[in-house]
């Protein structure tokens, strides 16, 4: 599994970092180290010398971020320091054929932070369509050993993201919960057969719960079974219905105190 794994060489990177080389050992794969740096939108005016500066100290951080991964993980990377918009050359990355995930750290959000300026990782959620898996800074992942799948149970999910749930689930030997949190309508019959044949191979379970807080439903049940990641796929919508999952996914990767895998399905 090839990795990128974009840096600001912050506390909350570490632990992304840690994981990141932990999963890309695990699965024989390489990680891609990317730091992007950017003007302020008030300083684009300013001389190609500001330019020249931040350059130097972008590249300078990297060596410096070198050295300590080289010590504790080897030398199975490649680095990459650009300028531009970190969100733009992150989706632009990984997009490329030889990144299958995107790992990072995010510090969340909360109240008006959240409302007006968001978080990096709920923007690389949204525009990006390789898996990521966002790290919050209090998260503990020795070990994948099950995962809190936040599903509506719909058949028709294009099989993309699932054969990609499956495939991290076989190679951490992980079980999977599918968890649905329940409105005014049932799961469609068969829906659990397409489920179980779309993620063959991999030990799963259901669970239905009723709550009209679908944020909250997920991360307790994922807390009370002890998970070590919760998983979502972001739905490919109209406008309004697109708003509302994006929402949901969002949330969760502003509060949850555990890894958050995030799937996309195909446009």
């Amino acid at each position: 599994m090839n990795i990128l794994l974009p840096t600001d060489f912050s506390e909350n990177a570490d632990k992304a970092t840690e994981i990141a080389f932990r999963l890309a050992k695990q699965t024989e794969g390489k990680v891609t180290i990317l730091h992007a740096y950017d003007l302020p939108y008030s300083d684009r005016s300013m001389t190609t010398s500001l330019l020249e500066v931040m350059k130097e100290n972008a590249e300078s951080n990297m060596e410096e971020f070198e050295k300590k991964v080289k010590a504790s993980f080897g030398d199975n990377y490649d680095t990459q320091v650009r300028l531009g918009n970190p969100i733009r050359l992150i989706h632009e990355v990984s997009d490329q054929d030889n990144i299958d995930m995107v790992i990072m750290g995010t510090k969340g959000a909360s109240g008006l932070e959240e409302i007006l300026i968001g978080s990096n990782a709920a923007s690389v959620i949204q525009n990006t369509n390789k898996p990521v898996l966002v790290i919050p800074p209090k998260a503990e992942l020795n070990a994948i050993q099950k995962i809190v799948f936040a599903s509506d149970l719909d058949p028709n999910v294009k099989s993309q993201p699932l054969q990609r749930l499956r495939a991290f689930a076989l190679a951490n030997k992980a079980k999977i919960d599918i968890v649905h949190v329940q409105g005014d309508k049932a799961p469609v019959d068969g829906s659990r057969d397409f489920y179980r044949s779309e993620l063959d191979g991999v030990d799963i379970e259901f669970t239905i719960l009723r709550n009209e807080n679908v944020e909250k439903a997920i991360t307790d049940e994922a807390v009370k079974e002890k998970a070590d990641i919760v998983a979502a796929i972001t739905r490919r919508y109209g406008f309004f219905e697109g708003l509302f999952h994006r929402s949901m996914t969002s949330r969760l990767a502003y509060h949850s105190t555990l890894p958050l895998l995030v799937l996309h399905e195909p446009k």
